[in-house]
C-alpha cells in the first residue's frame, strides 16, 4: 500500500513538473497595456494551445491561439475630444502565435472587431514568468515597439 501511495506521489510530481517545464501559457489571463501616448487598456486574455503546428514537439515549441478583449481605460493628455468619449469602449483582438518554450510567447493579432478604432492589432514579444503565472513585454503599438503589456494567471 505504501508503494502504491509513493508511487502516485511520483506520478503527481512528474506531471506538474512536466506542466511547469512545458510553460503553457494556455487559459485565462488579465492584463493592462499602455503606450508613450499614455493610453490604458485593460485586457482579458484566453489562449488555448492549437493543434495546428505539425513539428512544434520537435522544435520545443507550441502553436498558441486565441482572443483579447480590450477595454480603453484612460487616454493620453493629447489625445482629442473625439478619443476621449471612448473610455469604456472595447473591442476583441483574435491573436495567434507561438509559445518559444525558453520562456518567450510571441503572438501576432490578425483580426479586430474594433468599430470604435480603439486600438486594431498588435503585435506582442513576451517574457513569460518562471512559474507560469505572469507574461509581460512589448508590443508593436503603431510600428514603436513602445507598448507595454503585463498579465498575470487568473487563479
Amino acid at each position: 500500500m505504501k508503494r502504491r501511495a509513493l508511487l502516485a506521489c511520483l506520478l503527481l510530481l512528474a506531471a506538474v513538473a512536466c506542466r511547469a517545464q512545458s510553460g503553457s501559457v494556455a487559459g485565462d489571463w488579465r492584463g493592462i497595456w499602455t503606450n508613450a501616448a499614455g493610453d490604458v487598456f485593460s485586457a482579458r486574455i484566453t489562449l488555448v494551445q492549437s493543434a495546428a503546428c505539425k513539428d512544434c514537439a520537435v522544435k520545443g515549441t507550441a502553436s498558441v491561439e486565441g482572443k483579447i478583449v480590450w477595454m480603453l481605460r484612460k487616454v493620453g493628455p493629447k489625445a482629442s475630444p473625439e478619443d476621449a468619449v471612448k473610455i469604456g469602449t472595447v473591442l476583441t483582438e483574435k491573436v495567434k502565435g507561438e509559445n518559444k518554450g525558453d520562456g518567450l510567447l510571441v503572438l501576432n493579432g490578425y483580426e479586430a472587431d474594433d468599430p470604435n478604432v480603439l486600438k486594431g492589432i498588435d503585435q506582442y514579444r513576451l517574457a513569460i514568468s518562471d512559474n507560469g503565472k505572469v507574461i509581460g513585454g512589448i508590443t508593436l503599438g503603431g510600428g514603436t515597439w513602445t507598448g507595454q503589456f503585463l498579465a498575470v494567471r487568473v487563479q
